[in-house]
């Protein structure tokens, strides 16, 4: 009895307190109960890889709320602790430190290495090593977790595809609407509200390519490791890659889906042929007779596809790779080593290519090779090549080969949404190859992570 009273007295007492808190400082309110959730959220493992990437992907990396330092910094920095708490969580003494999940961190060191050859201010080294690093040790405890737990990655997958669905809701709201909700208010930059993407969706993400990135990933994972009613995953994944009029996310779903087709062995079904058909059938009858919104979107859609090449964005991106290409090729130590950390940000400071566009190369790969050289180009190429060849999972190969062609168009490496994605990738990998094989002799048909749309 005595116990009751003193649970409930004590709930009198934090209510009381929360409302008072409330009347007299409410931003004081929200960040407590913020830490209320995310002490939750970090109290196991498991709960704490969702909270690691609800903070990768959807906080949005174009919106302040009075940070000191720009958001970017803010995701890395709490996505980085929390992973370090998570590598806590699993110490044990017994447990080596070192193992190939750390491959990762490949890729700075070597950065770090060619930047000895360019040195320059070690602000310049700091903001150009930070996300690398803050990746390479995201990637190490992703992938461990996966050796240690493949199915509750593969459910942590599911989660994160699953959340493309509300994310769906609220880019037709955008594209209906015009506007992107608390996004414009708070946009560090006006080139990241909805005047300067008219017509075009960003979810969470803040910005339309990002969004269609992860579109792109939900698509993957719906797809290939189904689950419970996956098409509605699919199905959201679709209708935000068309809302966000991101062409390379576009281009790289694509390449995505040809490999899913190829790795069919059954590539005819008649279920698979009704299926298609009825989507084709439904997809048709919204594009004609469907309400103005989706009219809409068709017509960008139908106008970014028919100038694919002759756009401002497209022209922009010809003519900074040519400007990259001669930097890269300025001199045999410009080749091999490249122009030092953060050159690609002190060349647009002091040349204007004219065409009011973000002062980016839009390229990851000629941007690595142009503040780094070869050396760290084919570390990375390397990192996303290998495990194409050394796991057998459909999913991480559709995710990887997309991301590795998107990246192509735009520079990844202050997007962390974008980033996780070939995080997630890496960690469905381990996880798949880590399933335990039938022991009973299989039914004719794709293995089970392999199961088609069309069946």
């Amino acid at each position: 009895m005595a116990r009751s009273v003193g649970i409930v007295a004590g709930g009198g007492v934090l209510a009381l307190m929360l409302g008072v808190l409330a009347g007299w400082q409410p931003v004081a309110l929200v960040a407590l109960l913020l830490a209320v959730l995310l002490g939750w959220g970090l109290w196991t493992p498991e709960r704490l890889n969702y909270t690691l990437l609800a903070v990768l992907f959807f906080v949005p990396a174009t919106a302040s709320l009075g940070y000191p330092v720009e958001p970017v910094w803010v995701i890395l920095l709490a996505a980085v602790l929390i992973t370090l708490y998570g590598r806590l969580q699993r110490y044990h003494p017994s447990t080596p430190l070192l193992s190939s999940a750390m491959a990762g961190l490949l890729l700075p060191a070597v950065c770090l290495l060619a930047a000895l050859a360019n040195w320059s201010r070690p602000q310049d080294l700091v903001s150009a090593l930070v996300p690398l690093v803050s990746y390479g040790i995201i990637t190490w405890h992703l992938v461990d977790e996966a050796r240690r737990d493949p199915d509750g990655v593969r459910r942590l997958a599911r989660a994160v595809a699953w959340f493309g669905v509300p994310l769906a809701i609220l880019s037709i709201y955008q594209r209906v609407s015009g506007t992107w909700p608390v996004l414009d208010q708070f946009a560090i930059d006006e080139g990241f509200t909805a005047s300067a993407g008219p017509g075009r969706s960003v979810g969470t993400m803040g910005h339309p390519i990002v969004y269609g990135t992860y579109c792109m990933l939900v698509i993957c994972i719906a797809l290939t490791m189904r689950g419970r009613l996956w098409q509605i995953p699919f199905a959201a994944g679709a209708i935000g890659l068309l809302l966000s009029g991101s062409r390379s996310a576009w281009i790289g779903t694509a390449c995505a889906l040809a490999i899913w087709y190829l790795a069919l062995e059954r590539k005819f079904t008649r279920r698979g042929v009704l299926t298609a058909l009825s989507f084709v059938a439904v997809g048709g009858g919204l594009v004609f007779f469907g309400p103005k919104p989706i009219q809409d979107a068709v017509t960008i859609l139908r106008d970014r596809l028919t100038n694919l090449t002759g756009s401002s964005s497209a022209t922009a991106r010809y003519r900074r790779t040519g400007e990259a290409w001669s930097g890269v090729w300025h001199d045999l130590g410009t080749v091999l080593s490249g122009h030092g950390p953060e050159a690609h940000v002190r060349f647009f400071q002091q040349f204007s290519v004219g065409d009011g566009l973000a002062p980016t190369f839009d390229n990851t790969y000629l941007t690595l090779w142009y503040d780094f050289g070869l050396v760290a180009l084919l570390v990375l190429v390397a990192l996303m090549v290998l495990p194409l060849f050394r796991f057998r999972s459909l999913a991480a190969r559709m995710i990887i080969l997309g991301f590795a062609v998107q990246i192509w168009f735009f520079d990844v490496y202050l997007w962390p949404a974008a980033a996780a994605t070939l995080i997630l990738a890496a960690g469905i990998a381990v996880a798949d190859s880590a399933a335990p094989k039938p022991t009973t002799p299989a039914s004719p048909g794709p293995h089970p992570s392999h199961l088609v749309l069309l069946r």
